[in-house]
């Protein structure tokens, strides 16, 4: 875990600058992402350096990496440094939480989720579906932040969310392309 940590710390410019450099996809996953979230009071589990949060008008945020939450802060998101598994928030006190592809990076995601369900009314989760040419292109040549990274399919996200207790779950799927013309599925699911 702290490998993961301090490796995030040092390379959270990279990892910004990534959405710079690939806009398309950036603005196609926010595009994706507002199609899914309720309006309302909404934190960023895994906020990262704020980009998605900032876009989406999402105010909080928590995340472990340091370096990121500064930058995060910057943006002027209200973010912490803290662990998905222990957000220093009231049960409810969010109309929802956003797992932007978040959960690949935990050892735990029921936990995760569990602690996502208790802080908010609505629990979203986006992954990058592993059954697609983008992740089983990662999954064979791990790099970079994907080394840390465990990915899911649609059928192992929503298995999680039956398993946490969620009654009513909703999801969208939804195929895109790189600029590379690689194709890559996001898939976000929901519960209450």
């Amino acid at each position: 875990m702290e490998e993961k940590i301090d490796y995030f710390n040092r390379h959270y410019m990279d990892y910004d600058k990534w959405y710079d450099l690939h806009l398309k996809e950036y603005n196609d996953q926010i595009n994706f992402i507002r199609s899914v979230i309720p309006e309302g009071n909404g934190i960023e589990i895994g906020v990262g350096t704020g980009r998605f949060a900032y876009a989406l008008n999402i105010k909080y945020g928590i995340d472990i990496s340091e370096s990121m939450v500064s930058l995060a802060k910057m943006r002027g998101i209200n973010a912490l440094v803290a662990s998905a598994y222990s957000i220093p928030y009231p049960d409810k006190y969010f109309d929802f939480s956003l797992n932007m592809v978040t959960i690949c990076f935990l050892d735990f995601p029921e936990k995760a989720i569990m602690e996502a369900k208790r802080v908010s009314k609505d629990c979203i989760t986006v992954i990058l579906d592993k059954n697609c040419e983008y992740v089983n292109n990662i999954i064979k040549n791990p790099a970079g932040f994907y080394r840390y990274a465990k990915f899911y399919s649609f059928e192992e996200i929503m298995n999680i969310y039956k398993n946490t207790g969620f009654k009513h779950i909703k999801y969208k799927i939804h195929d895109f392309y790189t600029n590379n013309n690689v194709k890559y599925r996001l898939v976000a699911v929901s519960g209450k």
